[in-house]
Parts: structure tokens; sequence; C-alpha cells
């Protein structure tokens, strides 16, 4: 929670955000990310993302813009419904108006967000590359650390009978294994760790 306090007070302080309003974003930011059915999408997750882009962030063009997406993108989770991208993007659409920053950067972050959806970027913006390779960083973690992250998975569906999830799941994966680059940003030994986590996980997955 302290790299997300700590950031979110840069952005304050940069964009000359009024203390209340900073206190009240980061409030509702901080009880949605803390639900109790997030195992994965919550603020560990958050702050993974904010470090990896901190530690690039020289090679960014638009780093702000990348911080707000990143805070705001699973702000909005309901493994039950389709448009949890939709509504986080809106949510950050409007919390970003009461903060008066600039329309340009509230509409590249809205449509950032809405890009996580579907996780594939728009070829000349290396900025969303980036936030979208982070974002999928996972699949390209140590076996022991995937294996962990499927679990946390499986628990934020723990609605779906196995069958269901299972199949759903499956279809998921496959679809990065027939992509011809899952990374941009990130190099080869991410692509290699991440195709070998997921044919994996499907094997797994029967």
């Amino acid at each position: 929670m302290q790299i997300i306090t700590s950031i979110w007070q840069e952005i304050s302080e940069k964009y000359n955000i009024f203390q209340n309003i900073n206190t009240e974003i980061l409030k509702e930011m901080t009880i949605a990310y803390s639900g109790k059915k997030r195992y994965y999408h919550n603020i560990t997750h958050i702050e993974d993302l904010l470090l990896q882009t901190q530690t690039f962030e020289k090679q960014l063009i638009n780093s702000d813009i990348v911080y707000f997406a990143v805070l705001f993108h699973d702000i909005v989770y309901d493994v039950a419904k389709s448009n949890n991208e939709e509504l986080s993007a809106v949510f950050a659409q409007k919390a970003m108006r009461k903060m008066k920053i600039d329309t340009g950067i509230i509409q590249k972050t809205y449509d950032y967000i809405l890009a996580t959806k579907k996780h594939q970027p728009f070829p000349q913006d290396a900025d969303l590359q980036f936030l979208l390779d982070i974002d999928l960083s996972i699949l390209a973690s140590e076996p022991a650390r995937y294996q962990e992250y499927t679990q946390q998975i499986r628990k934020e569906y723990s609605i779906y009978p196995d069958f269901l999830y299972k199949n759903g799941r499956k279809k998921a994966m496959l679809s990065f294994l027939e992509r011809e680059q899952i990374f941009y940003f990130y190099d080869q030994h991410f692509e290699q760790r991440a195709r070998a986590n997921i044919e994996n996980e499907i094997r797994v997955l029967g």
C-alpha cells in the first residue's frame, strides 16, 4: 500500500490536486482493491505494476498516463460481469475530471484501460504496449508463482463449477498461444517463459 500512497501523492502534488479530493479518491481505490473476493486483482497486483512502471519510467513517453491507467484499470472487478474495463475506465474518467486533469490525459487513460480488456496494443503506441506487457507479466513468472497465480484466479472465479471454469480458462489461455506475440516491450525470455507456463497450465486443466 505504501507505493500506491507515495505515487498518488506525487501525482497529486504535480497536478495541484486539492487534498480532500486526493484523499477521497485514494480511499476509494484502497477500498476497491482490498475487496475480500480479490485474490489476484488486488493491491498487490497494482503495487507490482507500479514498481515495474517505476523501473522503466525513463523509457516511457508519458509515464503519468501509464500510472493513471495502472491505478484505475481494475478498480471495478466482478467476475460475473463482462464490462469491468468499461466501468473502470468511466470511474477513472470521473475521478480525473474531479482532479481537473487535462482532457487529453483523461482520454488516453480511458483508452488505455479499455485496451486491457483484449490486450491487443496499438502498434504505434509504445506506452500502451508497455502497460499491456506489465499487466500480463505474471504469465512469465517463475513456475511456482505462476501456479499460485492460477490458484488465485480460480478462487476469484469460485462461483463457477470446474467444468465451466476449465473450459473458459483453456479458451482464454489458448488465445494467447495463438498470438504471434504476447509481449511487445519485454524480451523473448518473457515470451518463452509465458508460453511454457501457459502450455503447462492447459495440460493441468485437462
